[in-house]
């Protein structure tokens, strides 16, 4: 039986006179990954930062388990509230000055020998700086820094951009391994639609601030809209 984990009701956002999300309708259940896919602008990674608190919205709800609306929580709740968040930005948004150490350190001082394993790094890159390591390297650390504190939903932004083919692949299977083996709730940005095939179990596609479609991410050719069919085929 799935369990809903985040709902989202009716959900607007604008930023100035352009509306980004309109009345965007969506569950998100325990322990399952989701994919978030559309068009440059369509407002996935905005949706997300709505979800995880970093972003405000002008109408709609967010409710989390037996949170009501998340915008409606105080100030040290809210920050409870995010907490329960590890976020993987798009550029692993680790810090050059610091070394690998420091980098995750910010977010837990302990199991950080741990942690360079379950994402298959070695502990000699403790001592290394970001700028020293490739882009898939330095989005494997950026993944061990957002499941360092045993989050209970994992926020994906193209964790595969700007990687080959080759290194996509594994860190497409180190983050379906991840995800099986903690039981983490995944939302995944991406126009990476192997990544989608790869480990997400079910898809929304966002269209004009809305959600079009939404199914198992194994069945999108099969029982996609048109507009997601052309999408996944790049004929827009």
């Amino acid at each position: 039986m799935r369990k809903v984990k985040i709902s989202i009701k009716n959900l607007s956002k604008n930023f100035g006179d352009k509306q980004v999300l309109n009345n965007l309708n969506l569950d998100i259940y325990e322990s399952e990954s989701l994919a978030i896919i559309g068009e440059s602008g369509t407002g996935k990674s905005v949706l997300t930062k709505c979800i995880d608190g970093l972003e405000n919205y002008e109408s709609g709800t967010i409710s989390y388990e037996n949170i009501e609306d998340i915008k409606k929580l105080s100030k040290s709740k809210k920050n409870n509230y995010m907490g329960k968040f590890g976020i993987l930005f798009q550029n692993a948004a680790l810090f050059d000055s610091l070394t690998v150490e420091e980098n995750l350190k910010f977010c837990k001082k302990n199991n950080l020998k741990k942690i360079l394993k379950d994402v298959s790094l070695p502990e000699s890159l403790l001592k290394e700086y970001p700028n020293n390591l490739s882009i898939g390297v330095q989005k494997r650390v950026g993944l061990a820094r957002a499941i360092l504190k045993n989050p209970e939903i994992l926020i994906l932004d193209e964790p595969t951009t700007g990687l080959d083919p080759i290194i996509s692949k594994q860190i497409n299977s180190l983050i379906k391994k991840l995800v099986e083996k903690k039981k983490i709730t995944t939302v995944t940005v991406t126009h990476d639609m192997q990544s989608v095939y790869e480990f997400s179990d079910y898809t929304a596609f966002i269209e004009n601030g809305s959600i079009s479609w939404y199914g198992k991410s194994n069945e999108i050719k099969k029982k996609g809209n048109r507009s997601l069919i052309n999408f996944i085929n790049g004929i827009y």
